[in-house]
């Protein structure tokens, strides 16, 4: 690791542990140390890999609407859906429902009722498309609600979808009415990277997708994070991401609502560039609305690992996964 890599890596920790996270920021400090010390990745004995056979959601209500007007033609939508680079795993304690969408992948925690983490495969040729967030939901010719089903006011309301594949206990929409932590509806995989497709950009807004966030990181930090992640996909053809929440000793401290939404203490998101020689970094942001500059929040995925307990990009070869987990050189990602 360059010396400016192991600064930003150590910078990380301090930040965050000024914020009060003390225990997730001390583990997440010496795992990033000892990394860069053996140059060695770790792999977490006894996890539940993903797996299980894919899904589709069907929602049987029969109130149809009105179909959207005629579009051109769309990418094909289910080329990013089976890459064996999506596959994690959990701690095998971890509640763990595998989701399976046209442009990510999702484990569903039932505990906690957000996603664990969200993985998908942004390419240079997904970074935009006519299909914006402002025209959610996209109707079929049928009247339903592409890559949902049919809806109604109970599946629908307020721009977000109710997932009705998601095992009960699940997060639903009336539990945003009783949230009172000032937290929005933070997108795991982005709309930003679905305008490719309407079906693709609907299943953005289901719940499974969505965790509790600090408005000011939403529209802040986390954006500029999203937005940096395009680039990258523009620049170098494509890259892989995993998303998620962190609850700061693996303890739920807040919830909302009457199914007791837990409230993320911190995020982390992984990312993987496997075109040319491949390098992979690391990211951990506090969830609150203070200003967090990138370079202060970058680490390397093997810290992320310790911190979460999960395992990325499984299929990578193992001498490729434990050079580019062990360390984020940031000067390969400007």
């Amino acid at each position: 690791m360059t010396k400016k890599s192991h600064t930003i890596v150590r910078n990380t920790g301090m930040e965050l542990l000024k914020m009060g996270m003390a225990t997730l920021c001390l583990l997440c400090l010496s795992c990033r140390n000892a990394s860069t010390a053996n140059g060695g990745g770790q792999m977490l004995p006894e996890s539940n890999a993903v797996g299980g056979e894919q899904k589709t959601v069907s929602h049987d209500d029969d109130r149809k609407r009105e179909p959207a007007a005629d579009v051109a033609p769309e990418p094909d939508a289910t080329q990013v859906e089976s890459d064996p680079l999506l596959l994690c795993t959990t701690p095998p304690s971890m509640p763990s429902q595998i989701l399976r969408r046209i442009a990510y992948i999702t484990s569903y925690n039932h505990d906690t009722r957000c996603p664990n983490w969200v993985a998908w495969h942004l390419t240079k040729e997904h970074l935009d498309g006519p299909h914006k967030r402002n025209g959610v939901p996209y109707y079929d010719d049928e009247g339903r609600a592409m890559g949902i089903g049919a809806v109604n006011d109970t599946i629908f309301h307020g721009g977000y979808f109710l997932d009705l594949e998601a095992e009960e206990p699940r997060q639903l929409l009336s539990d945003w009415a009783g949230e009172r932590y000032n937290m929005t509806h933070g997108h795991l995989c982005p709309a930003g990277d679905n305008k490719w497709n309407r079906a693709a950009m609907n299943q953005t807004f289901l719940l499974t997708n969505i965790c509790p966030q600090a408005g000011k990181l939403n529209s802040g930090g986390w954006n500029s994070l999203e937005n940096k992640c395009r680039n990258w996909a523009g620049r170098f053809g494509d890259i892989y991401i995993v998303s998620g929440p962190i609850y700061e000793g693996g303890r739920v401290r807040r919830t909302f609502g009457d199914s007791k939404v837990a409230v993320p203490d911190a995020f982390f998101k992984v990312v993987l560039c496997t075109n040319g020689k491949a390098k992979a970094a690391g990211f951990i942001y506090p969830n609150d609305d203070e200003s967090h500059r990138m370079t202060d929040m970058v680490c390397s995925v093997d810290s992320v690992e310790q911190v979460t307990g999960f395992d990325f990009f499984l299929s990578l070869p193992d001498e490729v996964e434990r050079e580019v987990e062990a360390k984020t050189v940031w000067k390969e990602w400007q």
